[in-house]
């Protein structure tokens, strides 16, 4: 994260719902001000064809959620294309 800290307008995609979890994560995460989209449960479980089928139909979705969102913020993407922050 700290490396990714440079990096202006990043926007991370990652199942790996465990780093919102972990503490030092989460602080490096906050400190390097990147927007974060968590792919919830039900994602990895998909065919890699479902899973490619429905993260483009809600990307436009992510797109503009990202756009609006302040640095540093967290969305949560349901396997229905949901998204919560």
């Amino acid at each position: 994260m700290e490396k990714l800290a440079s990096e202006d307008n990043l926007i991370i995609v990652t199942a790996d719902i465990r780093i919102g979890k972990n503490p030092y994560e989460i602080t490096a995460w906050k400190k390097a001000g990147h927007t974060i989209f968590f792919l919830k449960k039900g994602w990895l479980n998909l065919q890699f064809w479902e899973q490619a089928h429905k993260f483009v139909k809600c990307f436009p979705q992510i797109i503009e959620k990202a756009k609006a969102a302040e640095r540093g913020t967290s969305f949560f993407v349901s396997v229905n294309g949901k998204i919560e922050e």
